[in-house]
């Protein structure tokens, strides 16, 4: 795969989706076996808690996510679209490691709003930086890619080896686990800077 990219997908690209891929792993490590952690973590904790978990971060992403990308489009350039998705995955990170702190329903609550504005703003330029630096004839190739790769199975994996890991080594080290993988992922978009737009769009550098 990695030979595929070097070949075909310009450099902007290249980052982008190992790093969704990376962020995507993690999540998969805990996201479908949150439910038992919750149950079995918080005291008086139900299925109805993880549900309403849930929700508040759906919500607060969506209601973040739109004007966000709205007023991101609005910018020249990408610096600005740089430094949110950055703050984005920042913030994904503390959102991982913050399962480790939670002690009640109102701290998973809590925890799912700062991982709801993260998600929001991660994604809200994600789509724009890489909407743009797609190669011209290779489309639906690169969002095929970005489907497959980035979304598919980078979940796939994480979901396979999350239960197992969980089962050997405990959730703690589970979101040890993670949350250092959303440490590498936000590092290696620092190497996304220097292939920025500054102003009018300029030719992809492969």
């Amino acid at each position: 795969m990695n030979i595929l990219l070097k070949l075909s997908v310009n450099r902007v690209i290249q980052i982008l989706l190992f790093f969704l891929f990376i962020v995507n792993v993690s999540e998969g490590l805990f996201s479908p076996i949150l439910a038992v952690f919750v149950t079995g973590s918080i005291v008086g904790a139900s299925l109805k808690t993880v549900g309403f978990a849930v929700a508040i971060f759906a919500i607060t992403k969506s209601i973040i996510q739109v004007p966000l990308a709205r007023r991101l489009d609005k910018q020249i350039g990408e610096k600005d679209d740089f430094y949110i998705m950055l703050a984005g995955a920042i913030i994904g990170t503390i959102y991982t490691f913050g399962f480790l702190l939670i002690e009640s329903s109102l701290h998973l609550y809590f925890l799912s709003i700062i991982g709801g504005i993260g998600a929001a703003c991660l994604f809200a330029a994600y789509y724009g930086i890489f909407a743009r630096h797609i190669d011209k004839g290779s489309e639906g190739f690169e969002w095929s890619l970005y489907s497959v790769g980035g979304l598919t199975l980078s979940l796939a994996i994480g979901g396979a080896i999350g239960g197992i890991f969980a089962d050997a080594f405990g959730f703690r080290t589970l979101f040890i686990t993670a949350g250092s993988l959303n440490v590498l992922a936000t590092i290696l978009l620092l190497f996304l800077y220097p292939y920025l737009k500054k102003g009018f769009l300029q030719p992809n550098v492969k």
